[in-house]
C-alpha cells in the first residue's frame, strides 16, 4: 500500500506540475536596439529567442504631423522568433518633445496617428501589438495622453493586438518626468505596462544605486492599486553607473563588461551590488535572485530589462 501511495503522490506531482501556470520569472521582456537585430550574429538571438520571451525594440519614431516612421525586424529573426512563440512589439516614441506635444494636444491629429498605427499592425501582422514609451513631456500634458490611450486601446483590441507601455516611478522620481504618466496609475488604460524601476541616480543625479528593491516595491504598490498582477513587468537595470572621484559624468558599467568589477569592489545588498572605494562609488546588479521571488511571489508577469547586450 505505501508503494501505491507514494506512485499516487508523483503522479500527483507530475500532474500539478504540467498543469500549473508558469511562474512570474520564467517570462521575460527584453528590450533590444534595433541596430542589433541586424549586427549582431544569429547564434546571439538563437540564445535570446527562448519561449516565453518578449522583444521590444526601439527604432519606430512619431512625427509632428502623425506619421509613424520605422526600422524592420529582419526575416530571418522573424522565422526564428515564429518557432519559439517570441512576441514582438515595437518601441514607439515622439520623434522630438516639440512633435509629441502638438500630436497629443490635437485631437485630429491624434486620430490621424492612430489610422496610422493600424496601417502599420497591418503591415507587421507578427507584432503581438505596440509598446509606447513616451518621456520628457511635461506633466500638463497627462490628460492628452490618457485620452490617447482611451481612444486607442479599442482599436488595437478588435485588431487582436496589445496596447504596451513604458511607466516611470511616480514615487522618489522626478515629478516632471513621472508626472505625465500619472494618469496611467489612477485608471487602466493598457494591457500591460513596464514600471521602468532604474535611474534613481543617474548622470543627471547624484551618485547612488541605479535602483533599489524597497523603492521598486513601493512604486509597485501603486501600480498594483490599478493594474493586476498579471499585467505588470517590473524593469531593472543591466547596467548601473560609477562615479570616479574627479570626473563629473559617471561611467556606464554592464553586466557583460563590468561584472568582476562590481564582483571584486562591491559588496551584495538587497539584489544590487554596490560599489564603494577610494576613488569612488557605484551600483550594478548581478544576481536577480531576489527580484525574481518578489516578482513571483506577488505574481507579475515576469522581468523585464534594460536592455539585452548589457
Amino acid at each position: 500500500m505505501k508503494i501505491f501511495s507514494r506512485l499516487r503522490s508523483m503522479f500527483t506531482c507530475v500532474i500539478c506540475f504540467y498543469l500549473c501556470p508558469l511562474s512570474a520569472q520564467e517570462n521575460v521582456w527584453k528590450y533590444t536596439i534595433s541596430q542589433d537585430l541586424s549586427s549582431k550574429p544569429l547564434v546571439y538571438w538563437e540564445k535570446e529567442f527562448k519561449p516565453r520571451t518578449s522583444i521590444c525594440f526601439t527604432g519606430t519614431y512619431i512625427g509632428a504631423n502623425g506619421e509613424v516612421s520605422a526600422t524592420s525586424v529582419p526575416s530571418t529573426l522573424q522565422t526564428i522568433g515564429k518557432k519559439n512563440e517570441i512576441r514582438w512589439f515595437p518601441l514607439i516614441t515622439f520623434r522630438s518633445e516639440v512633435a509629441g506635444k502638438k500630436v497629443l494636444a490635437s485631437p485630429e491629429l491624434r486620430n490621424i496617428l492612430i489610422r496610422n498605427l493600424e496601417l502599420y499592425l497591418d503591415n507587421h501582422s507578427f507584432y503581438s501589438g505596440i509598446h509606447l514609451d513616451f518621456e520628457g513631456i511635461g506633466p500638463e500634458y497627462s490628460t492628452h495622453y490618457k485620452e490617447l490611450l482611451l481612444e486607442l486601446q479599442p482599436v488595437l483590441k478588435k485588431k487582436g493586438k496589445l496596447l504596451t507601455l513604458a511607466v516611470f516611478p511616480t514615487e522618489g522620481f522626478d515629478p516632471k518626468l513621472s508626472g505625465f504618466h500619472s494618469a496611467i496609475y489612477k485608471e487602466n488604460l493598457a494591457d500591460e505596462v513596464v514600471l521602468m524601476a532604474y535611474d534613481l541616480h543617474s548622470p543627471k543625479t547624484s551618485p547612488g544605486p541605479v535602483t533599489e528593491i524597497g523603492w521598486a516595491k513601493r512604486n509597485m504598490e501603486h501600480l498594483l492599486k490599478t493594474y493586476k498582477p498579471e499585467q505588470i513587468w517590473l524593469g531593472l537595470p543591466l547596467y548601473g553607473y560609477y562615479w570616479k572621484k574627479d570626473l563629473k559624468r559617471p561611467k556606464l558599467l554592464t553586466q557583460s563588461s563590468d561584472k568582476n568589477f562590481a564582483l571584486q569592489l562591491g559588496k551584495e545588498k538587497e539584489g544590487i551590488y554596490l560599489i564603494h572605494t577610494d576613488k569612488g562609488e557605484g551600483s550594478l546588479i548581478l544576481d536577480l535572485k531576489l527580484w525574481e521571488e518578489y516578482a513571483k511571489n506577488i505574481k507579475l508577469k515576469g522581468l523585464a530589462f534594460w536592455r539585452s547586450g548589457f
